[in-house]
């Protein structure tokens, strides 16, 4: 779980860089759910999960990774804007933009799966130690 947590963020701070040069910019909501969610939540849900509140966490990674995911994919993939892969240059910054875009989608789906099937195991486990 550490891994893709630290995998999302550094790819993150590329599609960050991406936005600051190619100058697209995202409306205020836009930007705190980015931050509390995209970037903050992640690394607090892998923080929870080193701690007792290991559920909180799992929860919370599964839930902050599939509003990324959600996001990234209306942001990149659906809306005609300035976000969309296809308004970005060919080459460079552009070419970054399209990638980590890419690479965002990967790591929220593989973070929402992680999230959702330790939460399984866990409930799973759970339920063995239940007598009737």
């Amino acid at each position: 779980m550490t891994a893709i947590v630290v995998a999302h963020l550094l790819v993150n701070i590329a599609h960050g860089l991406a936005h600051r040069e190619l100058r697209v910019g995202l409306d205020p909501p836009a930007s705190i759910f980015v931050t509390v969610v995209v970037l903050v939540s992640p690394l607090l849900a892998m923080a929870l999960v080193w701690t007792t509140k290991k559920r909180i966490g799992l929860i919370l990674l599964s839930l902050s990774m599939f509003g990324s995911l959600l996001f990234g994919f209306y942001h990149h993939f659906l809306v005609a804007s300035r976000d969309h892969i296809h308004s970005q240059p060919s080459g460079g910054w552009g070419t970054t933009f399209v990638l980590t875009a890419y690479l965002l989608l990967i790591t929220e789906a593989i973070g929402t799966y992680v999230g959702v099937h330790f939460l399984w195991i866990a409930k799973e486990g759970s339920n063995k130690d239940v007598q009737p």
